[in-house]
């Protein structure tokens, strides 16, 4: 369905403070079904998802409610889950989803997925919003996740005020967010609770790294996009300057279906008029030779923290390298802070290289808030997934997404993560 028909709705969230939230939803879920485990359906990209759907061989009903059931399963009896609420209607919602699609009524390209949101997103419905307060109206981005058909099944644990791109996030109501690779290391909700798969996207929020870094440290693809490409409005933000919501997913072409969903003009944050005409459909840019030819500029100013690190990025390199890129070492310098004058610095670099995007080790390029970019799986260091980042200019998401789908495909580092016997037969 071409992104023109979606439902653009546009609301402002407002909030009341002092609900509580809701406890013991996950009580009453249903359990999984003999023998299913660590499913492969419930670790399943959007296209064979919907694929199945359309041939009567799933239901949104299902899906949703073995999500919700993996969702008790591993966040209500393990550190790691990620889960701060569950949407006490994903199943009601799920049902009329698939009503809709027999009577042949998609909404969109999410018509039935589970999806999960993080917890500084307003929802006007029965979960509530930024630690307990209750919203009036949808975010932009939530709305518009509802109008392509998406089913929010519940919030993710953010950090305090949004959060740091840190491993040792912490709320005061979900506590500490654990890392489904290694356990003892931290992560924020969102990315934890995708790669543990507890639904099949996420939407987390950026402001200096907290989208992307959460994305690498928990082997999955984070889309920090151009600021005002998606809209703010509804989200509380850490800083209305670098804040954005992103979208977190297990695959590149995944989280570049989700991004052409949430973008989009919305006239209650000004910062999205300049995206008006530069929104296009980002999974039409998939392409496994998407780096052949591409100048790709190599930001060596963040590597040497790690000498593991360095390695795996360098594996990296090579298979750029192999797939056709040009890479050329550059130093960004006093470019790495964030005022205008060294963002300029950064743009004049790019023009004069004539390069296509910088890459770097996706734990460092926080300092590149501003730009847009990319985060894939590179492999593993210092006993966690680490990501590779490419960087590049305001409204280049489509090339970015060209190149880091051409290298993910040629790599396919994404793993599903292995759960103690215990869960596991806590599944079956």
């Amino acid at each position: 369905m071409d992104r023109r028909d979606f439902v653009r709705i546009g609301l402002n969230a407002g909030t009341t403070a002092g609900a509580n939230r809701a406890q013991g939803a996950a009580a009453t879920l249903p359990k999984l079904p003999p023998k299913l485990g660590a499913s492969p359906i419930l670790d399943a990209g959007v296209q064979e998802q919907q694929e199945l759907m359309q041939a009567g061989k799933l239901t949104s009903h299902w899906l949703t409610s073995q999500y919700l059931a993996r969702i008790k399963t591993i966040a209500g009896g393990a550190r790691h889950g990620g889960i701060i609420d569950i949407n006490p209607e994903a199943l009601k919602i799920a049902l009329e989803m698939d009503r809709e699609r027999a009577l042949k009524r998609l909404r969109g390209p999410l018509h039935g997925i589970p999806v999960l949101l993080k917890d500084n997103i307003a929802t006007a419905d029965r979960m509530a919003t930024a630690d307990g307060t209750r919203a009036t109206h949808d975010a932009h981005v939530a709305a518009q996740l509802r109008a392509a058909g998406a089913v929010i099944i519940g919030k993710t644990n953010p950090g305090e005020r949004g959060g740091a791109p840190a491993e040792d996030l912490f709320n005061g109501l979900g506590g500490q967010g654990a890392n489904v690779y290694p356990r003892e290391r931290y992560a924020g909700g969102a990315g934890a609770a995708i790669a543990a798969g507890l639904a099949t996207l996420a939407v987390g929020t950026e402001n200096d790294g907290v989208c992307v870094a959460p994305a690498s440290f928990c082997g999955l693809v984070g889309i920090k996009p151009t600021q005002g490409l998606v809209s703010r409005s509804g989200i509380v933000a850490h800083t209305l300057r670098l804040d954005t919501p992103g979208p977190l997913a297990r695959s590149v072409a995944d989280a570049a279906l989700m991004l052409a969903v949430m973008a989009g003009v919305d006239a209650a944050d000004p910062a999205t008029r300049a995206s008006a005409g530069r929104v296009v459909d980002y999974s039409a840019a998939l392409d496994k030779a998407g780096l052949a030819g591409r100048r790709i500029g190599v930001a060596r100013d963040f590597f040497g923290r790690s000498e593991e690190l360095d390695l795996v990025i360098g594996d990296a390199l090579q298979a750029l390298l192999q797939q056709g890129a040009q890479l050329l070492d550059v130093h960004l310098g006093g470019a790495q802070r964030q005022d205008e004058p060294a963002l300029r610095d950064i743009d004049e670099l790019m023009r004069e290289h004539r390069l296509d995007a910088l890459v770097a080790p996706s734990c460092a390029p926080a300092a590149l808030a501003d730009y847009p970019h990319i985060t894939v799986p590179a492999g593993q260091a210092c006993g966690r997934p680490v990501g590779l980042s490419f960087v590049g200019a305001a409204y280049s998401e489509a090339a970015l997404i060209q190149m880091a789908y051409a290298f993910e495909q040629a790599t396919l580092h994404w793993r599903a993560p292995k759960y103690p016997a215990s869960v596991l037969l806590n599944m079956r």
